[in-house]
């Protein structure tokens, strides 16, 4: 499964790497989830990272694993970020006080770009631990917070889908209840901290649920390989 997550919906296009893709892969025999398998594959000339990820992959599980797929569209649970009542309450970026992260690569081999004297990174840190969770980050659109924080809370086991309508980079600062100690009554949580949705409307923003379309690969066919 996680062979085919990589190859379909993380390097998909074979140019950029999706970490946070949507596409929900379900289907075949219930092995994909667990059997492990080692590739061991040699290209016959330099090829991009995202190349051999995706449509290299593809063509591999194709040919050894008999793999069938096709993609269909249904209407899913989400749940909708939208703007409450009163407007955003939280600052808009100020271009220039710091030096955004350069974009995820796991196949990057090199350090970033040292900082300039007076530069310094924008910050970009979720701290799940303990009773509150925290989230800084500064520079990034409302989308990018979503994909990035707000899909890895527990208890939000929906997809979120960003309506707010809202361009540009914010600088963001949350703090919430951590939804996994409030579940277990043996642990203690502060009860002084928001719950995620409160949270939300501190910063002037709301989760709805609602139905959405949702992207679907399907594994129609997928059989075991031989040995080479």
């Amino acid at each position: 499964m996680s062979l085919i997550t990589t190859a379909y919906v993380m390097y998909g296009d074979g140019r950029t790497f999706n970490l946070y893709g949507s596409t929900i892969v379900e289907g075949g025999p219930a092995w994909i989830q667990s059997a492990r398998y080692a590739i061991n594959a040699k290209t016959e000339s330099e090829v991009p990272q995202p190349v051999m990820n995706g449509p290299m992959m593809q063509a591999l599980l194709e040919d050894r694993f008999k793999l069938k797929t096709h993609r269909e569209t249904r209407e899913i649970p989400v749940y909708a970020l939208t703007v409450a009542k009163g407007g955003i309450k939280f600052p808009r970026h100020r271009e220039g006080s710091c030096v955004p992260p350069p974009p995820f690569d796991p196949a990057r081999t090199t350090p970033p770009p040292a900082l300039q004297p007076g530069q310094r990174r924008c910050a970009m840190l979720g701290i799940p631990a303990g009773p509150i969770r925290t989230v800084n980050a500064e520079g990034i659109t409302i989308q990018q917070f979503t994909r990035l924080f707000l899909r890895n809370v527990p208890g939000l086991d929906k997809p979120i889908v960003d309506e707010t309508g809202v361009t540009g980079s914010f600088d963001f600062h949350l703090q919430y209840a951590n939804p996994e100690l409030r579940a277990r009554p043996s642990d203690v949580s502060d009860p002084a901290a928001p719950s995620i949705f409160t949270a939300l409307g501190q910063l002037g923003l709301k989760l709805e649920s609602t139905k959405a379309p949702g992207e679907f690969l399907v594994v129609d066919q997928i059989e075991r390989p031989d040995e080479n």
